[in-house]
């Protein structure tokens, strides 16, 4: 074979190579252009399209219509929206989590999860705000109708294995199984649902509701706390403001009191039954010099 018929042989091989490479990319973006439409038109199960100015599109999200009054009779409404990438994503770090090594173990769990869930709560922040320019009010009202928003939210169950009642025998949740069968969530790391978990949802029990309080009232500037109980096994919040009632002292600051897991439950007072301060130990602020 001549050199120039070799030579004619490589460039028709190198053409044909390239055409199958081109016909290749433009069938793979094809089934992408396919897998996306197909994804925007079929969001998936719990989500909706939902235009969101600031991303200036049709975004997948979960999406609650919330309607609540605070614990003084003043009424809200407002909705609680989240991307679904972006809880997609907190899912998935929360199941990477693993602040073992930490003396204060609930503290650095609870602070991973704000660190990670607080910017893409921004959706969240901007339904609360948009209520505060409608109607003006002071901080303390302000903080009022946020918490008192998650109060409003039934309780429901966080459990790091399944829903199983066979395997539960406390009178409580034995009840809570009877009036609410669907108040559970299994399979949790940690017993507990990220921020942007709970946005998806609206499941959570007290340290889900107390890490996304404390997300949301630590964007807007608030002195808040967590703070545990291992006599109680609860959660609570803990806000330092120039009110009185009950509170915890920590590092010369008074953090008063809240209890989130239901309604009628007002800033600086706890339920008798869990009362004793003594029992409750602050495991985060949002003042890094004091954690």
């Amino acid at each position: 074979m001549s050199k120039a018929v070799k030579n004619r042989s490589l460039i028709y091989g190198v053409m044909i190579l390239v055409l199958a490479i081109m016909v290749m990319r433009s069938l793979l973006e094809s089934l992408n252009d396919n897998a996306q439409e197909q994804s925007v038109n079929n969001p998936p199960i719990g989500t909706q399209k939902f235009w969101i100015d600031k991303d200036k599109d049709s975004v997948v999200v979960y999406h609650h219509n919330r309607l609540w009054q605070n614990n003084y009779g003043n009424a809200y409404q407002s909705n609680l929206i989240v991307r679904h990438k972006d809880v997609s994503q907190a899912i998935a770090s929360h199941k990477m989590m693993n602040p073992e090594a930490s003396t204060n173990f609930w503290g650095a769990l609870y602070a991973q999860m704000v660190q990670e869930s607080s910017p893409k709560l921004d959706l969240i922040l901007d339904a609360f705000y948009e209520i505060y320019q409608q109607q003006p009010m002071s901080a303390e009202l302000f903080a009022e109708m946020i918490v008192s928003c998650i109060q409003n939210i039934p309780y429901a169950l966080i459990l790091p294995k399944n829903c199983d009642q066979t395997q539960h025998n406390e009178e409580w949740i034995l009840e809570l199984f009877s009036d609410c069968p669907d108040c559970c969530l299994g399979d949790q790391p940690f017993g507990l649902q990220t921020p942007l978990g709970f946005m998806k949802n609206l499941k959570g029990d007290c340290d889900t509701r107390t890490v996304f309080l404390f997300s949301v009232l630590s964007a807007f500037n608030y002195d808040v706390a967590i703070l545990n109980s291992d006599v109680y096994r609860h959660s609570i919040l803990g806000l330092n403001l120039p009110q009185t009632g009950q509170y915890k002292l920590f590092y010369g600051k008074k953090y008063l009191v809240w209890e989130t897991t239901a309604p009628h439950h007002v800033l600086g007072t706890l339920p008798p039954q869990i009362s004793n301060m003594n029992f409750w130990n602050v495991v985060l602020t949002n003042d890094p010099i004091m954690n």
